[in-house]
């Protein structure tokens, strides 16, 4: 029996030194404006996030895939 597609088919992995956390999102642009509150909370002082990857549910794998490494402190 195939996985049932989740309500928020996109997510983000927030990696911080205690481990992932994953926030759950309806669309595309909204997990990329989710990265950019994220990244503005990292620049001040709020957040302990190092790395911010994009994650999209695959219908076809009944899994999670990672679309990309969108940010990395430093960078």
């Amino acid at each position: 029996m195939a996985a049932k597609k989740p309500s928020k088919p996109w997510r983000l992995v927030l990696s911080t030194a205690g481990g992932p956390v994953y926030t759950a999102h309806r669309s595309k642009p909204a997990a990329y404006r989710a990265i950019e509150e994220e990244k503005q909370r990292v620049a001040d002082g709020y957040s302990r996030v190092v790395r911010i990857a994009v994650e999209q549910w695959d219908i076809d794998g009944s899994r999670w895939q990672r679309v990309e490494h969108a940010w990395q402190k430093g960078e």
